[in-house]
């Protein structure tokens, strides 16, 4: 168990991301961490987030999975304790899987491999609630049977069966994050706000569904609270607030937030699906809403935090509402939203 006030150099993959930024801006907060970013654009990456982060607190390191070998992979994680590895291929729907292997697989396996060389102690990886499947899952635990369909995750299945047998670190950890959002975010939630501000949505199925979410910003508390608190050793974490969500109460209260009214039109969800699968065909891209977005809607997902609660004390620092204002803010602007 490493103890709370032991310094200690830290490798943040995806440092631009919404998950690595959030990471690389608690863990500086923090003074006890030497911290070292690696980023695919480092002058994107300071234009980006440079109001956010103080660039001359870590140091930022340019570095593409997509085109690294092992001496380069040795090279950027010379000297870390601990990898937080949240980099990865996501929110691309019509990316094949090849995609996916490279950056999501094949980039894992040969920075653990390098971190082994290196010998760092911790190796964090993200990976997603995906893992589980489509749904509907109510209050999973992290031995359920994984059953992710889509390039993504299976990707990540892929990357968490290799992490398991490898042994060449001491501590690993493994993370499945639920629908996350936050600063930077440019998936669902982002997308579900749009909707709401543009007066698309309506509640499918009267709104029931459960959903776990969880901010970025306390993604980074947790992982915090598991470099301090893990101890050597294979660990599996869920990762979301400990209290599930309905969309209709996700939904009003991002309208809310948005200077909206909470109240929305509901309609059934077979009308909804014939809608979103007629204009599908007519508008391709441009439709409002897919079927599959319906679907999603209408199907419960969410997932046990009990192992992460006992193991670390793990309590949201922030409220839903608070965290969904943080974002609207950061999506407005920057003209997302």
């Amino acid at each position: 168990m490493t103890g709370s006030g032991v310094r200690r150099r830290v490798l943040v993959t995806g440092g631009s991301g919404m998950i690595g930024r959030a990471v690389t801006e608690n863990l500086v907060a923090k003074q006890n961490f030497d911290v070292k970013v690696q980023v695919r654009n480092p002058a994107q990456t300071r234009a980006s987030i440079g109001n956010v982060i103080d660039f001359t607190k870590i140091a930022l390191e340019e570095g593409d999975f997509t085109r690294m070998g092992d001496r380069e992979m040795r090279l950027i994680t010379r000297g870390a304790d601990v990898i937080v590895h949240s980099a990865g291929l996501v929110h691309q729907p019509d990316a094949p899987y090849q995609e996916y292997e490279v950056i999501n697989v094949r980039a894992t396996q040969a920075l653990a491999e390098a971190a082994a060389y290196n010998k760092v102690e911790t190796f964090i990886f993200l990976s997603s609630t995906a893992v589980y499947g489509p749904g509907p899952f109510d209050y999973v635990n992290e031995s359920a049977p994984l059953k992710g369909q889509t390039p993504y995750a299976v990707s990540k299945m892929a990357s968490e069966s290799w992490l398991q047998g490898f042994r060449g670190i001491p501590r690993i950890i493994i993370l499945r994050p639920s629908m996350v959002f936050g600063e930077g975010d440019r998936g669902n939630l982002l997308s579900l706000m749009r909707s709401i501000k543009e007066h698309k949505y309506k509640h499918v199925g009267g709104g029931e569904a459960g959903k776990s979410v969880i901010y970025s910003k306390d993604i980074a508390h947790a992982i915090s609270l598991l470099i301090d608190q893990a101890p050597p050793g294979l660990h599996i974490f869920n990762l979301s607030n400990p209290q599930s969500v309905s969309v209709r109460e996700l939904t009003e209260d991002i309208a809310e937030t948005l200077g909206l009214s909470r109240k929305m039109a509901s309609l059934p969800t077979g009308l909804m699906k014939f809608g979103a699968k007629a204009a599908q065909m007519f508008m391709h891209e441009k439709a409002p809403i897919t079927e599959d977005q319906v679907t999603k809607l209408v199907t419960t997902t969410t997932v046990s935090v009990d192992k992460l609660v006992t193991a670390t004390g793990f309590s949201p620092r922030y409220s839903l509402k608070a965290a969904l204002q943080a974002e609207a803010a950061w999506a407005q602007a920057n003209n997302f939203l």
